[in-house]
């Protein structure tokens, strides 16, 4: 039976507003938490990591396919995305970068 699909920081917001009054909900949401920071930074060893030549390779490749489509993931890269674009408009005194 697969997986259903992983649940956005704001899917997950929505249920924290829903249960406030329920500590296992708070319990389970900060289980999610520190398991999405572990993808995290899973990601940002991703580079370094080499791929394996054997079987496990097919793993490893698996692993990186689906860890660069993790809700965490893509908006991490959606948030540093959008601090480093530049802004819009140049407020006075801001040189162009």
């Amino acid at each position: 039976m697969p997986f259903k699909d992983p649940l956005t920081t704001e899917q997950l917001r929505a249920i924290r507003e829903r249960q406030p009054w329920n500590p296992d909900v708070i319990d389970l949401l900060w289980e999610i938490k520190r398991m999405r920071s572990m993808l995290l930074r899973l990601n940002q060893l991703s580079g370094d990591l080499k791929r394996p030549a054997s079987i496990v390779g097919e793993i490893y490749d698996d692993l990186m396919a689906a860890l660069a489509v993790e809700p965490c993931v893509v908006e991490f890269k959606q948030t540093t995305a959008e601090l480093l674009e530049e802004p819009r408009k140049l407020r006075k005194g801001m040189a162009p970068r």
